[in-house]
């Protein structure tokens, strides 16, 4: 019911679309969505567009916000304290998608306060390549300017969400070989949003 509520708010406020979800993997190895973060309209986004059910993490001062708190348990959202020294919330993480679930997390780490890509965590690295699962990057459009950070509310304006080419981190020797892996899968995964941002730019992004 929650997400039936959220998907008709988004096309009500933000015109919502979305593309690209026919490159979602459908075999039983775990999935890591990975999108740009501009804005707290982001975590919901996935939850909306996708037919299956996916999982979220999220810093846990995030479900003190009023409102928010309460849409977050809503989507099955799991709380954490950082995405680095929270060994028993990443061993859960890893667990869930050993087992094939799927699972949203954001290379950023945190918001953008302009809307431009940011320098990445190896949080997401990390996640990717210990539970070899499969990473489908996402480019999320428009909602910087629907609710940028540190405005009090949102402003309607065109939100859309593309779905790029998914890629196993862990089978790509290159990336393994790194000084740091983590973070050079973590920062593959933006190169691969930018990549999916100038197809949409230029008109060349294909859905299938």
């Amino acid at each position: 019911m929650a997400v039936i509520v959220l998907f008709r708010s988004y096309r009500i406020f933000f015109d919502f679309k979305f593309y690209g979800t026919g490159h979602v993997p459908e075999d039983s190895r775990g999935v890591i969505f990975a999108p740009n973060h501009a804005s707290y309209l982001d975590p919901p986004i996935l939850g909306i567009s996708l037919k299956k059910p996916i999982h979220y993490l999220a810093k846990e001062y995030l479900f003190k916000i009023w409102g928010l708190g309460r849409v977050l348990y809503w989507l099955g959202v799991l709380p954490i304290q950082s995405e680095s020294d929270d060994f028993r919330s990443m061993r859960q993480i890893l667990r869930a998608l050993k087992e094939g679930k799927r699972l949203v997390i954001f290379p950023e780490g945190t918001r953008s306060i302009d809307g431009r890509f940011q320098e990445v965590e190896g949080g997401a690295g990390f996640l990717a390549v210990k539970s070899r699962a499969h990473v489908v990057p996402v480019y999320i459009q428009g909602t910087f300017d629907a609710f940028p950070k540190g405005v009090k509310w949102f402003r309607c304006r065109p939100v859309r969400a593309y779905y790029g080419q998914p890629f196993i981190p862990a089978q790509d020797a290159e990336l393994m070989a790194a000084k740091d892996p983590y973070v050079a899968v973590s920062r593959k995964i933006m190169a691969e949003i930018r990549k999916i941002k100038e197809m949409v730019d230029n008109g060349s992004f294909k859905a299938e």
